[in-house]
């Protein structure tokens, strides 16, 4: 067995990498290879979990339609009067003036489209239509809890993050959906259950598997891996629509996605840890070895990358102990401290936070109307949705490698708020301009969130990325969140309807304003830590 001998660095080799990174080092291993393609391609499939768990709800709590089911009264002189909303009746008399008005308790559905829904089986309609919003409800606050899971991403790392959050669904989803199916409750237990089974399917691995798909490559193929998962998520839009068409059952649609789930468990064996993490970790021999993993599945040889890497470990090292000496009095008070009264983070944090929570309002409401038109099949409209959602997701991509990150984002959020100022006027026109004004808006809205999965993590460093999209995806979910309640509560109400479509439009351009606030990240490679002595350096650097 032959040992490549490794000479020292010389002191020109010294001053050449002397500026190089954990960045450089993934490129010498290769950053864009084999390796890479593999584990895009398994772990684009959570991704693709994501998008079928959350268009759950489309399918698996539809309305379908419904007409109000009375007695006759036996009265020759009295006849019944169904309001047009099917959700109350008039008794009146042979003058047409109303004795008394009772609300429906019985109905009778076409099932013909979306087959047994449980807005159906438990009659969520009417005045007790606010119920099937909070199934989507729960499934966005648990959501919000990435916020939580965030920091936890940041601890325990990327692989054992998407270990423990597949394990905790599937377990979830396997009790609650086998006492659905087996245990005799009534409709409120099982309106429980359900509400659980959403919240845990909130909690999915979209997230961390973005953020892993972007740490094992380099920031020049930032926005092809960030692309890559957004159109895997509208993949999954694709394919929940072709489950639920097939299955035509809430419950067994259910354990059809958890079947699906349930097929990637033996790639998590095969999942790998983020090199970025372990460097921030200082796990240097877990780095070691997952380099060399990359770089002989790449193909490279040693002599390329393990120079550059070993210099790189050793002035991280030395910045470790530098910065220990520097930070080694400061308490936990201390240290939260500085990072609240940090403003350039905070000001990040916040902006993208009020960013997140407009794009994903704008996103669910969008998407959602799409499959309550009655202008076209919703299996229709859902996947040509999806396909406009997944070409939002490539043209951006395009527009950034030349353009960078915020430029294309302003561009289409006033797109966005273009289509919100003018879709009010289009309630009367042709069923066909409905449908085509309601796609482009998909893809208006799809590229701004396209735009902001990859602007956003490319924002932070990598010890508060998983935080900060954390934050992010929290403000996020909380605007998905009360977008069906609030369609809910105006769906009947056409100026109330109007009212909002332009308020939305002024939060859009709100929004437009901040983003000039942010910096370009357009080929700046990832930070690892937070500089708080930038700062300082600067004025020291001016008063200099």
């Amino acid at each position: 067995m032959q040992i490549e001998e490794r000479e020292p660095l010389s002191s020109d080799e010294e001053n050449a990498i002397e500026n190089l990174s954990l960045e450089h080092v993934i490129h010498e291993c290769g950053s864009f290879h084999r390796y890479q393609f593999i584990h895009f391609f398994f772990l684009s499939l959570f991704p693709i979990a994501s998008g079928i768990l959350n268009f759950y709800y489309v399918f698996g709590a539809a309305e379908n339609p419904y007409t109000c089911q009375v007695p006759n009264t036996t009265h020759q002189s009295l006849h019944i009067e169904i309001s047009p909303s099917q959700c109350s009746y008039n008794i009146t008399d042979k003058w047409n003036r109303t004795i008394e008005s009772r609300p429906c308790r019985i109905w009778k559905y076409d099932r013909s489209v979306f087959g047994e829904t449980f807005t159906s089986e438990a009659n969520f309609i009417c005045e007790r239509s606010i119920h099937r919003s909070l199934l989507a409800t729960m499934l966005q606050i648990g959501a919000m809890l990435i916020f939580f899971t965030g920091h936890i991403i940041d601890t325990i790392g990327r692989r054992r993050s998407i270990h423990l959050i597949t394990a905790l669904l599937l377990i979830t989803s396997l009790i609650t959906q086998a006492c659905l199916q087996f245990v005799p409750m009534s409709i409120n237990q099982k309106f429980g259950l359900l509400l659980i089974n959403q919240l845990i399917s909130g909690i999915d691995t979209f997230m961390v598997s973005f953020l892993l798909l972007m740490e094992i490559t380099t920031s020049v193929y930032a926005t092809f891996v960030g692309n890559l998962a957004l159109v895997a998520f509208a993949v999954g839009e694709i394919v929940i629509t072709g489950m639920a068409y097939v299955c035509r059952d809430w419950l067994r649609l259910k354990w059809v996605i958890t079947v699906y789930v349930l097929a990637l468990v033996p790639y998590l064996y095969y999942v790998p840890e983020s090199p970025r993490w372990l460097l921030t970790k200082h796990r240097y021999v877990e780095l070691e070895k997952l380099l060399r993993q990359m770089a002989r599945c790449n193909r490279r040889p040693e002599s390329r990358w393990f120079p550059i890497y070993r210099y790189v470990v050793d002035n991280h090292r030395k910045q470790r102990e530098i910065n220990k000496n520097r930070t080694s009095k400061l308490s936990f008070t201390a240290r939260a401290h500085r990072f609240l009264t940090h403003i350039p983070t905070m000001s990040k944090l916040f902006i993208t936070g009020y960013i997140g929570f407009i794009t994903l309002l704008l996103y669910m409401k969008i998407s959602y109307n799409l499959g309550a038109m009655e202008e076209i099949s919703p299996y229709i409209n859902i996947i040509i949705g999806a396909v406009a959602e997944a070409v939002g997701y490539i043209i951006p991509s395009l527009f950034m490698i030349y353009f960078g990150r915020k430029p294309v984002f302003i561009l289409f959020l006033l797109f966005t708020a273009l289509y919100l100022s003018i879709a009010p006027l289009t309630i009367r026109q042709d069923r066909y301009v409905i449908v085509i004004i309601a796609q482009l808006g998909k893809f208006a809205i799809s590229a701004a969130v396209c735009v902001t999965y990859i602007f956003v993590p490319e924002l932070f460093p990598t010890s508060i990325r998983g935080t900060g999209m954390g934050f992010f995806i929290l403000l996020s979910r909380f605007g998905s969140t009360i977008a069906p309640m609030i369609d809910a509560k105006i769906r009947h109400n056409h100026l109330l309807e109007t009212y909002t479509y332009y308020l939305y439009a002024f939060l859009t351009f709100l929004c437009v304003l901040l983003t000039f606030l942010l910096p370009e990240t357009r080929n700046v490679p990832l930070a690892d830590t937070l500089d708080y002595t930038s700062k300082k350096t600067k004025k020291a650097s001016s008063n200099t």
